[in-house]
């Protein structure tokens, strides 16, 4: 007789699905062209980086308390090569292979609940949905989501088995969740309600069940109390959580909101089994094993829903799915636990399924979503690409068939029955994996539309022109991402400066002005000699003795100055382009001055643009101008005095120009030449 075939163990196969998972997901990163979330990205990016090169978390030389680091010392290998193109290639694949890694720990998780068939499919669900986009950014949902997993299956197993050495992982993996991720602090707080839950779940008394856990029950109880009893000092750069207000409705909006997202994550198919499932663990638990999985998930729901909903009432005002995308998991692990238990209670599985089905169409897609991608939202962004593929109604179409016909056909299916399940886990992987194509693809185009709009043509132009270290001058009317591109891809970026503007991203920065006789000085200093990258998309400066060494795109310029340069003159609201905003003040500082001169200013509008008013201000007077279409007006301004006196210009209208380009904005009228002239000169 023939023998039988083996079938490769499941520990071949688990394997196997991660090397898919990270090839899949690797090539879908290699169009992820460019970090685009700021300043996010910036700081794990820099702080990298910093470590790499032997100088500790810092970010443009000053040292930064981040109280999660290891999702920035995961990103240190990549940073040692020299070439920013090749670290942030090596960066993107290291953080796949690293998300993919979630693999392991939910199929370890799975696996105390159900046989290994369904723990695969379990493995297999968890890196096949759209919240795997996340892998390429520069960030910590990464290596979070598989830390996340690796802390419930380390619980699990701790509430099943306690001893001293499963307390200490217990410790260990809480605070590498919250050195992970800092909102990863619920972490321990699940575990704190879980594990006495769990064993009033198997009736047994609670003195008894927090003996068995003292030693991690106490210490997670002291590290919870901690970020309370310093006011927030431990948060580092999350410590302005503290000082947001939490109006409590607007918070359980929020939360019910990203509930209601949460089955549309994870496919929507496995969601009525679980929510069962979850509910029968708890209920007639076999062991601890069924109860301290379902007192963990169902804490793990209600404290990071409840996060989101703080932190999108605090702050963000939108929904932050990217932040419970670590409970996608469970709903699968769950729908398994149900089925191997016989799927008991039909008649509710089978309700559950009809009322998923009828009201998956109430949600607002349309009015929420819009046609574009969301960084913050994998489901949002699944149906805005959708929507812009398809437009709006087909997309909601789409949002609505799969809950409608895929929970008639859960209700007709007999559950019971041996292969059903799996049929129902495999239908679900291939959902996530659909939904996954038009996230990546939302993804790749706002990385690309990054790259196009805000950087230099190549992103790292400055570290290829060898001009060296540079100094970055952001002025009014620019655009801040240029600044925070321009440091993300050239190591050759130095100093961050802002003129008039506050600090524009909480990092280290200078402070420049223009002294009354028209020195440039930088922190109330005269400034060294060398290259200033100018941000001068919106605003107009003009150096003495300066040579423009770069103009790598509209609106960023690349100067080669003199040691304590003079500014002749600088205008605010002029656009690189010459076209003004409705108001421009323009200030000159002239090195030789006989006390009286003009303002010369020429004017233009082109064709088809209606007329408009131009009003000229300075010295307590006032000018007005009317240009015609297809004009051009050469303007005078006569000015006493010195400091020589802000002149002030302004248009009673406004049109929007390049509709369509990177450089759409609304623009008053052309200026192609504005400047003083000391004396009576023309």
């Amino acid at each position: 007789m023939p023998r039988a075939r083996r079938l490769p163990s499941p520990i071949v196969v688990l394997a196997g699905i991660y090397l898919v998972a990270v090839a899949y997901h690797w090539l879908q990163s290699r169009a992820h062209a460019t970090p685009s979330v700021f300043a996010d990205e910036l700081l794990y990016s820099k702080l990298a980086q910093s470590v790499a090169a032997g100088h500790g978390f810092t970010v443009r030389g000053e040292p930064v308390f981040f109280p999660a680091p290891l999702a920035v010392l995961a990103q240190v290998p990549a940073w040692l090569f020299h070439s920013t193109p090749t670290a942030f290639a090596v960066a993107k694949a290291m953080n796949t292979a690293i998300m993919a890694t979630a693999v392991f720990p939910a199929y370890s998780l799975a696996r105390r609940l159900v046989r290994p068939s369904y723990a695969l499919l379990a493995a297999a669900a968890t890196v096949a949905g759209p919240a795997m986009v996340y892998g390429p950014y520069l960030m910590s949902e990464a290596l979070a989501y598989p830390v996340f997993l690796l802390a419930l299956a380390t619980m699990v197993r701790a509430i099943d088995r306690p001893s001293r050495r499963m307390e200490f992982a217990v410790i260990a993996v809480s605070l590498a969740a919250v050195l992970t991720r800092l909102q990863f602090v619920v972490v321990p707080l699940v575990y704190l309600i879980a594990a006495p839950l769990a064993g009033r779940l198997c009736g047994e008394r609670l003195r008894s069940t927090v003996r068995r856990h003292s030693l991690s029950l106490g210490v997670l109880g002291a590290l919870a109390a901690v970020p309370v009893l310093t006011g927030g000092g431990v948060l580092g750069t999350y410590a302005g959580a503290t000082l947001l207000h939490y109006d409590p409705r607007t918070v359980l909006s929020w939360t019910w909101f990203a509930a209601a997202l949460l089955p549309f994550a994870a496919g929507w198919l496995v969601v009525p089994g679980a929510l069962l499932g979850l509910v029968f663990l708890a209920a007639r638990p076999r062991g601890r094993v069924d109860a301290g999985f379902a007192a963990l998930a169902l804490a793990s729901v209600v404290l990071v829903l409840v996060e989101v909903g703080m932190i999108a009432a605090g702050e963000a005002d939108r929904a932050i799915e990217r932040y419970d995308i670590y409970l996608v998991p469970l709903a699968a692990i769950a729908f398994f636990a149900y089925a191997e238990r016989g799927a008991p209670w039909l008649r509710f599985y089978v309700a559950l399924a009809l009322v998923g089905s009828a009201t998956a169409w109430l949600m607002p897609f349309s009015e929420r979503a819009g046609t574009s991608f969301t960084f913050d939202s994998p489901t949002f962004s699944v149906y805005g690409q959708l929507a812009m593929w398809f437009g709006h109604a087909n997309a909601a179409t789409f949002f609505a068939a799969i809950p409608f016909f895929g929970g008639i056909a859960l209700a007709l299916l007999p559950l019971r029955r041996r292969l059903v399940p799996a049929a129902v886990g495999l239908a679900t992987i291939v959902v996530l994996l659909l939904s996954g194509i038009p996230a990546y693809a939302g993804d790749h185009a706002m990385t690309r539309g990054t790259l196009l709009l805000r950087a230099g043509d190549p992103p790292n132009w400055l570290d290829r022109s060898r001009l060296g270290p540079a100094d970055y001058l952001e002025l009014p009317g620019g655009s801040a991402h240029y600044g925070w591109l321009l440091e993300t891809w050239n190591r050759d970026f130095r100093h961050a400066i802002e003129m008039g503007l506050p600090g524009y991203d909480g990092y280290a920065s200078s402070s420049a002005r223009v002294a009354r006789n028209g020195r440039f000085l930088v922190d109330g200093r005269r400034s060294d000699a060398g290259i200033l990258v100018v941000n001068d998309l919106g605003t107009a400066i003009d150096f003495e003795d300066s040579r423009v060494v770069a103009r790598p795109r509209d609106g960023l310029t690349a100067y080669r100055l003199p040691a304590a340069p003079y500014v002749r003159s600088l205008a605010m609201g002029l656009w690189f382009d010459r076209w003004a905003a409705a108001v421009v003040r323009f200030q000159a500082w002239p090195r030789s001055h006989s006390g009286r001169g003009f303002y010369r200013v020429e004017l233009s509008l082109p064709v088809p643009l209606n007329a408009r008013k131009v009003t000229f201000e300075t010295g307590g007077k006032s000018r007005d101008v009317w240009v015609a279409p297809g004009q051009r007006r050469l303007v005078r301004i006569p000015v006493d005095g010195y400091p020589v006196p802000l002149l002030s210009i302004r248009t009673d209208r406004a049109d929007y120009v390049g509709a369509g380009t990177p450089n759409a904005r609304l623009v008053a009228i052309r200026i192609p030449s504005i400047s003083y002239v000391s004396g009576g000169r023309n």
